[in-house]
């Protein structure tokens, strides 16, 4: 489980700052965008019409269109390709930061 080492920054500076820094190509975000619907239309899918254990699914379909996106576009040679293993910040903060960045993205707002 990842671990904050700056418990003094809160979400918003994260956002802001680490989070928005790291996703500045337009096809990463693209690809974000889809990881994001992609994984909550799995989510609907799974308690609507397919059978529940579908939902395990939703890792996969949520983050590798975003870590695809940093390997081809958004690279960065400290934090490397494959960002699971960051632990400068909560993992939670990424999965809330992807969802945030979706809609501020669709509605215009970036």
């Amino acid at each position: 489980m990842s671990s904050n080492t700056n418990p003094r920054i809160d979400f918003k500076t994260f956002y802001e700052t680490a989070y928005r820094s790291d996703h500045q190509h337009l096809a990463n975000l693209a690809l974000h965008i889809v990881g994001v619907i992609a994984g909550l239309a799995l989510l609907i899918a799974s308690v609507t019409v397919w059978p529940l254990w579908s939902a395990l699914a939703f890792p996969i379909v949520h983050v590798v269109p975003g870590l695809l996106g940093h390997r081809l576009f958004d690279r960065d040679e400290v934090l490397g390709d494959v960002r699971l293993t960051r632990t400068d910040f909560p993992l939670w903060w990424f999965l809330i930061a992807n969802h945030l960045m979706a809609v501020r993205v669709l509605t215009l707002r970036w």
